[in-house]
């Protein structure tokens, strides 16, 4: 009888440790995606102010440049109207929270000013009127000019952006609020940048807006200095004699 050959013990099979993958929130992901589509439209949105003008900026275009299907376009923003409602609104908070970011750290409640920290602000205003989202709304603006659906959309919106922008003005310039001329102050700046901006043909322009920003900044140094705002021994001297004379002319004038 023949001899039974040893049995081989089959390998051990060690089981693998499988990970458990976290289920995906499908719908978590899907409302993340939506968002940044919709977000992708409003930028390119704005290129297409910027690089095409509003009268030439199409959903088509708008979807072209976002990168998207004209059925994802349609699917956010079923009409022209409706994403230039959206690109008002968007711009409005855009602008708000780049001139703070701008502005940031300029001014605060505990320290006098400076003729370095006026310059700043100067130049960080010049900054902010420059940047596309700027550039872009007052696009927006000029349209509505002779765009009655349009200025509809923009109205309500650049009244309440005027009153935030004027807030946010007095957060960031804290001493602002001491100025009895806040408004004049205000629309000067305002005006002045605004006006240089728009002067996207004029020659020389960069020069010439570094000349202009030199006057404002002594304007604004003036205003500063008759408030008693400012960090300097010649602004105290000065603010010293004028309460001096203050002071005389009222013992002066109860003496007669």
């Amino acid at each position: 009888m023949p001899k039974e050959l040893p049995r081989k013990k089959a390998p051990v099979e060690k089981a693998a440790k499988k990970t458990a993958k976290p289920a995906r929130n499908e719908k978590g992901w899907q409302a993340e995606k939506s968002t940044m589509t919709r977000a992708a439209i409003l930028d390119a949105a704005i290129r297409c102010f910027i690089e095409l003008g509003y009268a030439n900026t199409t959903t088509a275009l708008i979807a072209n440049y976002a990168g998207v299907s004209r059925g994802a376009m349609m699917h956010h923003f079923p009409s022209r109207m409706s994403v230039m409602k959206a690109v008002i609104e968007y711009l409005h908070d855009l602008r708000l929270n780049e001139y703070s970011g701008l502005m940031a750290d300029i001014d605060r409640p505990n320290r006098r000013l400076t003729i370095k920290s006026i310059k700043e602000s100067v130049d960080s205003a010049w900054k902010y009127v420059n940047l596309p989202s700027f550039i872009a709304y007052e696009e927006l603006l000029a349209a509505s000019r002779t765009d009655a659906e349009l200025r509809q959309l923009v109205e309500p919106v650049e009244k309440d952006f005027e009153k935030q922008f004027l807030e946010t003005v007095k957060t960031v310039f804290p001493h602002w609020e001491k100025l009895e001329a806040l408004g004049a102050a205000h629309d000067l700046v305002q005006f002045l940048m605004k006006g240089m901006a728009l002067s996207h043909m004029s020659a020389r322009k960069n020069a010439r807006a570094k000349r202009v920003m030199n006057y404002l900044v002594g304007i604004l140094y003036q205003i500063y200095e008759d408030n008693n705002l400012l960090d300097s021994p010649l602004a105290e001297s000065r603010a010293s004699a004028k309460q001096s004379s203050q002071a005389s002319g009222s013992l002066t004038g109860a003496e007669t």
